[in-house]
């Protein structure tokens, strides 16, 4: 499967860039997250698309097999507390959907191994969207 077209605000992109620098070790998931950093159209905060997975955006997505639905907020390492529905950016789901637009899907290497297939049905909350360019 090709992968699909992703947009990344610069805001995104520099904060990602300078957390990825700042770690010790990259862990693979990191890694596939720097190569899809490397493969995205980089647009201003004001200029990314009403529809596009943003940092702290709040996304329906589904998880194949799975035909539910779930709802989670993506968010940077030092904001992630665990509480429900948060999906850190380093691991394999929310370095995943970062820059994908509603009704893209993508394929994702997991730690084990395996393959998952991810599809952006809505996004439901996005910063950008709020003029939120913080």
């Amino acid at each position: 499967m090709a992968k699909p077209n992703i947009i990344i605000s610069e805001q995104d992109l520099n904060r990602l860039e300078t957390m990825l620098e700042h770690q010790a070790k990259l862990t693979p998931t990191m890694q596939h997250l720097e190569e899809e950093l490397a493969r995205a159209d980089v647009v201003a905060p004001q200029d990314v698309p009403t529809n596009v997975v943003t940092m702290n955006a709040k996304v329906l997505i589904t998880i194949a097999p799975a035909t539910e639905s779930t709802e989670i907020t993506l968010v940077y390492p030092h904001d992630f507390h665990g509480d429900k529905g948060q999906v850190n950016i380093v691991a394999p789901v929310g370095a995943a959907i970062l820059g994908l637009a509603e009704g893209q899907e993508i394929e994702w290497p997991q730690p084990d191994g395996h393959t998952m297939k991810i599809k952006i049905e809505k996004v439901l909350f996005q910063p950008e969207r709020e003029g939120d360019f913080n």
